[in-house]
């Protein structure tokens, strides 16, 4: 999920709308059905990508990011105390 690192996860998910939208309209608008057709399955397939990765997979790497770095101060915590000598 490392695709189109030049424009970030929110404006992809805009650009693919728009995108899927013009495809729709050129469909209603003009006689062009077999490319329109594709272009609209492949715009569909980007569009849902791009709101998948914005609305579960960041927030989801974030969270895991989180979790990881709570685990190694709990961690760290853990071997500090194991290391204090009994009194």
């Amino acid at each position: 999920m490392d695709r189109f690192q030049v424009i970030s996860p929110r404006s992809q998910l805009w650009l693919f709308h728009v995108a899927l939208a013009l495809n729709i309209l050129g469909m209603v608008l003009t006689d062009m059905w077999a490319p329109m057709v594709v272009g609209a399955i492949v715009t569909t397939y980007l569009s849902i990508d791009a709101m998948m990765r914005v609305r579960y997979v960041f927030p989801m790497k974030k969270a895991i990011r989180e979790l990881e770095h709570e685990n190694a101060v709990l961690r760290q915590k853990i071997s500090d105390v194991q290391q204090t000598p009994p009194y």
